[in-house]
């Protein structure tokens, strides 16, 4: 038998072992049979989704088909959220990706950004953390935009004279991964988690954030974190040499593309209107979705985006995870998990909520923790709001202050394994041969601190807002 097939068979063992075990235990006073096989069905899921035994949306189906099977809940609202907003919002953003990707216009901008820059150190890694914030929101696929931005920035240092796997290398791939990735939660269009947490949140909450309000509410962060990252990246990783390219140079880069093509220009203008529909959401009353929806239709309908496409690139395997793991909290709410949390812990949580500074730098350092142990992001976060929710809302706090708190230290990369996103960002630059990943590590490190504490700096301004009591 394969080592690597063995440790799975043991892990899945493991999982049903102590799935069984939970969901056959005595309830505890003020909880029902049924409960215990929620909490038994995502300890099950939880270890597969730690250990890749099972890959993760098919814990998800397992999940909500036995929920059906035990008369916990009925099917049409198991699989609910497969009817909802959340799921057809990912699918549209998802398509709109794919032609980001195909036309070439995201190289195109980036380019451009840099282009106007100065061709210095300093002057190229505000170009590309600065490119990532401008074009960011109008690309909801962080893994598209760090895939094909990853490989401009190592040619960038290459051009400037840096070394393969140098300081200098490492800052440019650093600041391009800030901008088009570390940065990305303060905008809902950025990527596709935000529209996942939103998927997540209480219905009343949900309403409250839309595109504007969302980046309203998440300014302090984004300022403390562009302004602090930038200079950590001089700190880290300023170069002992001056560079050897010259504006023209970049500019070339920028010709060699040539004029836009017809694919390029219509993929922009859905952008620009999508984002615009997206900012005047409640004004023109045109649901996030149904805007999402209407780009993706015109794409297909040009052509842009294509049948295999559309079958082939968008990642089904996401949506299918997300689909079932909005249900989750609505299995814990018809259950009573949320009361009897409530009941059991809700004396400690809230005299821990009760000091906001202490509640978001503690919440944010358990889910920076818990990223070693929960390799997939998506349930990191998930299983953070699901479980804070109800105390949150019992406290008078808005739900959306702990999703933040998560959110916003779910892209580290201590360890390559952590992050398929990183490595996505780091093999499409060129990976070993071209960067050192133990030089990458301490701006990984000081910016999820630095992203910790610009999320507690935020705690006033959110009392302001209403978000804290």
């Amino acid at each position: 038998m394969e080592p690597e097939t063995r440790k799975k068979l043991l892990a899945e063992g493991t999982a049903i072992a102590l799935g069984l075990a939970i969901s056959l235990a005595p309830a505890p006073e003020g909880l029902g049979q049924s409960a215990m096989w929620v909490t038994g069905l995502l300890a099950w899921a939880i270890v597969n989704w730690m250990t890749n035994a099972v890959p993760d949306f098919v814990c998800i189906f397992v999940m909500c088909s036995a929920w059906t099977l035990l008369g916990i809940v009925p099917f049409n609202e198991a699989f609910a959220s497969f009817s909802g907003t959340t799921v057809w919002l990912l699918i549209a953003a998802m398509g709109i990706s794919v032609a980001v990707s195909k036309s070439g216009l995201l190289a195109r901008v980036a380019l451009k950004v840099m282009s106007i820059a100065p061709p210095t150190f300093r002057g190229q890694t505000l170009a590309l953390m600065g490119s990532g914030l401008v074009i960011g929101p109008f690309i909801p696929s962080t893994i598209v935009k760090v895939s094909i931005v990853g490989a401009m920035a190592t040619d960038i240092g290459e051009k400037l004279g840096y070394a393969h796997r140098s300081k200098g290398m490492a800052g440019l791939w650093s600041a391009m991964y800030l901008g088009y990735n570390q940065l990305s939660q303060a905008f809902l269009s950025a990527s596709f988690f935000a529209y996942i947490i939103i998927g997540l949140l209480p219905a009343e909450v949900s309403a409250q954030f839309t595109w504007t309000y969302w980046l309203m509410a998440s300014l302090p962060w984004l300022l403390i974190c562009a302004a602090a990252g930038y200079a950590l990246l001089q700190f880290h990783y300023r170069p002992e040499h001056a560079p050897k390219i010259t504006r023209e140079e970049i500019r070339a880069m920028a010709d060699d593309l040539g004029p836009m093509n017809r694919d390029e220009k219509w993929t922009l203008a859905v952008l620009l209107t999508c984002v615009l529909f997206w900012v005047l959401e409640r004004t023109l009353a045109v649901p996030a979705a149904i805007t999402a929806i209407g780009g993706l239709c015109v794409l297909l309908a040009l052509g842009v985006v294509k049948v295999p496409d559309f079958n082939q690139r968008i990642s089904w395997n996401v949506i299918c995870f997300m689909g079932g793991a909005i249900n989750l909290a609505h299995a814990i709410t018809v259950t009573g998990i949320d009361a009897w949390l409530g009941a059991t812990f809700g004396g400690p949580m809230s005299a821990l909520i009760s000091e906001p500074v202490l509640f978001v730098l503690a919440v944010g350092l358990a889910a920076l923790l818990a990223r070693f142990i929960i390799v997939d992001m998506t349930t990191c976060y998930a299983l953070f709001i699901v479980v804070l929710t109800p105390f949150c809302l019992e406290a008078g706090m808005s739900p959306w202050i702990a999703a933040m708190c998560a959110y916003c230290v779910v892209y580290p990369y201590f360890t390559k394994y952590q992050n398929v996103n990183f490595l996505a960002a780091f093999n499409s630059a060129g990976g070993d041969e071209k960067l050192d990943h133990r030089k990458l590590v301490p701006f990984c490190l000081t910016f999820h601190l630095l992203s910790i504490l610009a999320l507690a700096a935020s705690v006033p301004y959110w009392e302001w807002l209403g978000l804290i009591p």
